[in-house]
């Protein structure tokens, strides 16, 4: 990268991002729609996970996704996810998000994602400061 030493190793924060939703259909449906939605902002990567491998050239397996790796750019991305995801839940009446990181998970549901703006924001501050991982 332009203005970086050699030796600096660049941390690039990532989520796991799980949507609840026990209709294996509907819950890809909801992971396609939420990925199709950070794919707007401009993350480094939004990719879906799953448990495992499909079948060589399946198309995909709606029981598969279970969940979205998401690997952000920078702080103004975060702000733009915080925002994104608190919107996202509020706008269906059951939608549950379990955001991942590491050891850390943080639940917001349609019924809390107005209450917990702090919690939520307070989950996504604590990367900023994160040092960078050594590889």
């Amino acid at each position: 990268m332009p203005g970086c030493p050699r030796d600096t190793v660049l941390s690039v924060p990532t989520f796991s991002l799980k949507v609840r939703e026990p209709d294996p259909a509907e819950r890809d449906r909801l992971h396609r729609q939420l990925r199709a939605e950070l794919l707007a902002l401009d993350v480094t990567a939004a990719d879906f996970a799953s448990a495992t491998e499909p079948p060589p050239g399946a198309k995909g397996d709606a029981s598969a996704i279970t969940a979205i790796v998401v690997s952000l750019a920078g702080s103004p991305v975060l702000i733009q996810l915080v925002g994104l995801l608190r919107d996202w839940v509020r706008r269906g009446t059951d939608r549950t998000i379990r955001i991942v990181d590491g050891d850390r998970a943080l639940e917001i549901t349609s019924a809390t994602a107005r209450d917990n703006r702090e919690a939520i924001e307070g989950f996504f501050a604590l990367d900023e400061g994160k040092p960078a991982k050594d590889e």
